[in-house]
């Protein structure tokens, strides 16, 4: 049916936002910034680029400081490295058994040591034929999915995601899309729509 399958990562394969927020709200205490940011907050910007993400939730403060996006991202990345995030059920059965079959590939709005950190966790690296994020292309999805297809010939590739924008992204790049409704936001017109991540492989 598909010839390779590109994955995102939040809401998808992993749900890191618990860690990401213990790490931005304690990012927000060394600055002296009087607020913090619940899981749900962050879940719902999940997604999207850094800088946009920050310039949703810190309005002013994005203004007032002009190093915030810096400092959130540098006790994010302390406490995803110290505690990773948390990998949905079946993930390694999954990403095994696709392979066998599929290109797998990994594409997000990450930074670049956030998508490397989860392939160290998970210790899926060797599964994934490639992978691109913002923080190594500084493109958005539509382009970096584009890239892929010119760059290994897809026919018929599927993206996996769980966000409007990643159908966006799946149906400007010329994608199937599989909709991951067990992740953080919600789908207009999927081709395939999955309650967990180990349904992929009743439909592949």
């Amino acid at each position: 049916m598909f010839d390779a399958l590109i994955f995102d990562l939040d809401g998808t394969l992993w749900d890191a936002s618990e860690t990401s927020t213990r790490g931005w709200n304690n990012g927000l205490r060394s600055l002296n910034i009087n607020r913090t940011i619940s899981v749900a907050e962050l879940q719902q910007v999940t997604g999207k680029p850094g800088v946009e993400t920050v310039r949703i939730l810190f309005p002013n403060e994005f203004e007032e400081h002009q190093n915030l996006l810096d400092v959130l991202d540098h006790y994010e990345k302390m406490i995803i490295q110290n505690s990773g995030g948390k990998l949905y059920d079946g993930l390694e059965t999954v990403i095994r058994s696709l392979s066998l079959k599929y290109d797998l590939f990994l594409v997000s709005n990450c930074e670049e040591w956030y998508l490397k950190e989860f392939l160290k966790f998970s210790g899926l690296k060797e599964f994934f034929k490639g992978f691109d994020c913002y923080g190594i292309s500084n493109q958005n999805k539509s382009e970096m999915l584009l890239n892929l297809k010119k760059e290994y010939g897809f026919i018929n590739p599927a993206y996996i995601g769980d966000t409007e924008g990643d159908e966006t992204a799946a149906r400007n790049a010329g994608y199937a899309f599989i909709f991951s409704g067990y992740g953080f936001g919600v789908s207009d017109e999927p081709d395939f729509t999955l309650n967990s991540l180990k349904e992929i492989l009743t439909i592949l």
